[in-house]
């Protein structure tokens, strides 16, 4: 099908409205018609001052993409012509213009979730809208976004044994200068052998392997606690750090925190530890210290930093 993705004219609004009202009313089911057709003038009068691209085939609009300050305020596709790649075509235009691009979408719209997430969007909050009472994630796009999170089973020995190689590495290097390596040795024994992390696992754990073009990179593990989602594990390798990596790994855990329903994100960090002030740059605050026996004569001393979503 030939087609082309253009600039939106004055003389596209006619089509572009009609797209726009079929499109929110069948996409929305749970969200009455009225509401849509209520606010028909005022999307008509506004629109013209965004960002348009339309997409076009043999002089007929079959779907718009509109953006405004790195916001996507909408992608809408005629509904006779949705999943023949529209709105992947001018998503990606959208995509190739701006290096950060956020919108939000209803929860409820759960192929429209699905659509974005496949195509590189990450949630990063949830929020009720006020005038529909319902609840719309807000997600958002980096050009960056260049990491694979593998989840690794206990059934899969040979990565378990490479995810174990990998943490006690990263693990060494970390903490060798912060709590000496005699009690850092120990914590490896208790918790990055291939037994603890299988017992882990068995345990609730979820363990994922983060992978950039060069191979694995970096490991993360969380597991629900308290009501909470409890950070267990977030790291990187040495030469990793400062790409934004971080970023992008926080952003994988508070999507999957969303996704099993929780509000909040806590870890224990080591009180002298430098990656306090990244928690804390990242919006985690303060929510008690504690100093834990882990045997051997050795203590974990840590502030706990909760993140609300």
């Amino acid at each position: 099908m030939k087609y082309e993705i253009r600039e939106f004219t004055s003389g596209d609004i006619e089509d572009v409205m009609e797209i726009w009202l079929e499109a929110n009313c069948q996409a929305h089911s749970f969200i009455p018609s009225s509401y849509w057709e209520g606010n028909y003038e005022y999307v008509r009068q506004e629109l013209p001052g965004a960002e348009i691209l339309v997409y076009m085939t043999e002089h007929k609009t079959e779907g718009f993409i509109g953006i405004q300050d790195h916001y996507i305020a909408g992608l809408f596709v005629r509904a006779e012509n949705q999943g023949r790649g529209i709105g992947t075509a001018l998503l990606k235009q959208a995509c190739s213009r701006y290096r950060d691009l956020s919108l939000r979408v209803y929860a409820k719209n759960v192929n429209a979730v699905r659509f974005y997430k496949k195509s590189g969007f990450a949630i990063q909050s949830s929020e009720t809208d006020s005038e529909t009472g319902e609840i719309e994630y807000i997600m958002r796009y980096t050009e960056h976004r260049k990491l694979e999170f593998e989840q690794i089973s206990g059934q899969d020995g040979r990565r378990l044994g490479e995810l174990s190689y990998l943490a006690s590495s990263i693990v060494k290097e970390v903490f060798d200068p912060i709590i000496g390596p005699a009690q850092n040795d120990y914590m490896i024994q208790l918790f990055q052998t291939v037994p603890a992390i299988k017992e882990q696992l068995d345990n609730g754990y979820t363990y994922y392997i983060v992978k950039d073009a060069s191979g694995d990179v970096g490991f993360l593990a969380f597991y629900p606690r308290e009501g909470m989602l409890y950070l267990s594990k977030f790291y990187l390798t040495s030469s990793t750090r400062g790409r934004g990596y971080a970023s992008l790994m926080f952003d994988f855990v508070r999507e999957k925190a969303l996704e099993m329903d929780v509000k909040s994100i806590f870890l224990n960090v080591n009180k002298n530890n430098p990656a306090v002030e990244i928690y804390r740059h990242m919006g985690f605050q303060l929510l008690r210290e504690e100093k834990n026996d882990i045997g051997n004569g050795f203590y974990m001393d840590d502030h706990v930093l909760c993140y609300k979503i």
